[in-house]
């Protein structure tokens, strides 16, 4: 367990200072938040779990994405739509304020200054910001980053806003005639085109991240737990600078590497760990976290440092669908679109397929509701479903997950979409299964 302390006051000042050194950045998303969602108040919450187990705080990545404030525990900033101004409600008491901690901002006239926000107070002035508002009835929008699972019965709940967070749930009971509805998908969609600081994190995210998949894959070998290859690719992301890993690292073998079945892992004390075994393919799926930014990168990997035949000419198969895909990568196509050239490229292989295990991958994977978590995800403080058509200026991963007899084939790569292409940010990784191979030993 580790030991438990105080951050100097004089730390904390210099995160502040950091997050908040462009406060017009904050100012012109908050703006577009407001015009986005002009007939309502958007409500997010910063993060208020201190979890001990975990290597440090990890800030709500919305509010993060339009305060800057790292480390703010607790409080809430409503954006009001119908006026455009921002209003950051703060913890009367900030934890372990009583023991000397100071928090990141305190309520008042400099705090308003540092951040550009209107107006920064105590939590205290909450109850008659919504009282003033109730009569006129705005929609309360949130967000939701999908890790929280229902908290309440229904029977418990709002009934006009029964998907609302609980502590929403509070403010619905208290004025009943507001309704709340989920922005998540809105908000993902203004955070996707990222500024140059942006990109630049998830450039560094990028590179720690390589070095992390390349050390995991090195580590793979039978006999040995899954757990032991997830601490190399923690241990990595440590070593090359990165603020550990981004998500806890997936190194599921054999029938773990199946989906959904990796999902299942978040729900298990466990983490579905296993020894893994000779002739198993790995899920390989990785990620550093730099400044907030989260790299993620992946591959599949052969326990035993070589696939079977069947598996070699599958997996290149794969790879060859994969390439194709990621050639079709630019500003204004569609993820349908990307799909297209990924199983335009793989029926291509049908004719000189001589495995039963290649065929029967290129004959379901071809169809894509036997795929159903193929996917392509914008890629920032958080992963998201891209909201159209991909856009210039946004990270995104492009994920190909399939399965077939019982073995699960994943590829995963970032790339910053332009306008005539796309940038892999994840450059110097192996493909094929020659490429693979070679990297474990």
């Amino acid at each position: 367990m580790r030991a438990s302390g105080f951050i100097p006051a004089l730390v904390l000042l210099g995160l502040v200072c950091a997050a908040s050194a462009q406060p017009s950045v904050g100012v012109e998303r908050r703006q577009r938040a407001a015009t986005a969602l002009r007939d309502g108040i958007i409500l997010l919450h910063a993060s208020s779990a201190l979890n001990i187990t975990a290597d440090g705080f990890r800030q709500d990545p919305f509010f993060y994405y339009f305060t800057g404030l790292g480390n703010t525990v607790g409080a809430v900033l409503a954006i009001e739509g119908k006026s455009g101004e921002s209003w950051l409600f703060l913890p009367s008491r900030p934890p372990f304020s009583r023991a000397g901690l100071q928090p990141d901002v305190k309520p008042g006239a400099g705090a308003a200054k540092l951040l550009g926000i209107e107006h920064v107070v105590d939590w205290s002035e909450m109850e008659a910001f919504f009282s003033g508002r109730a009569a006129q009835s705005p929609v309360l929008y949130f967000a939701d980053t999908g890790s929280e699972f229902t908290e309440l019965p229904p029977n418990l709940l709002s009934p006009r806003s029964p998907t609302a967070p609980i502590w929403l749930q509070l403010i619905l009971q208290k004025w009943p005639t507001f309704e709340a509805k989920d922005a998540s998908e809105r908000i993902e969609g203004l955070m996707e085109v990222q500024s140059a600081d942006e990109i630049a994190a998830l450039r560094t995210a990028a590179k720690a991240t390589v070095a992390a998949l390349m050390a995991g894959i090195r580590a793979i070998r039978p006999n040995v737990s899954q757990r032991s290859v997830e601490a190399a690719v923690e241990s990595t992301c440590w070593k090359e600078g990165a603020r550990g890993t981004a998500f806890w690292p997936w190194a599921m073998a054999g029938e773990n590497a199946v989906f959904p079945r990796p999902f299942f892992s978040m729900v298990r004390y466990d983490h579905l760990n296993r020894t893994m075994l000779p002739g198993e393919l790995v899920r390989l799926d990785v990620g550093c976290e730099w400044d907030h930014y989260i790299g993620d990168l992946g591959r599949t990997v052969p326990v035993s440092g070589h696939y079977a035949d069947d598996q070699r000419e599958t997996w290149n198969i794969f790879v060859a669908a994969y390439l194709s895909g990621a050639r079709a990568l630019r500003e204004g196509v569609t993820v349908d679109q990307v799909f297209e050239a990924w199983r335009k490229e793989l029926v291509s292989h049908r004719a000189s397929a001589k495995s039963e295990l290649a065929l029967h991958a290129i004959d379901s994977w071809s169809d894509r509701k036997n795929v159903p978590f193929w996917q392509v995800h914008t890629t920032n403080l958080l992963a998201a479903r891209p909201s159209g058509p991909l856009k210039a200026g946004t990270t995104i991963n492009y994920e190909p997950i399939a399965s077939v007899d019982g073995q699960g084939f994943f590829l995963e790569d970032m790339y910053l979409i332009t306008r005539d292409g796309a940038e892999r940010l994840t450059t110097d990784v192996p493909y094929s299964a020659e490429e693979i191979e070679a990297a474990m030993r």
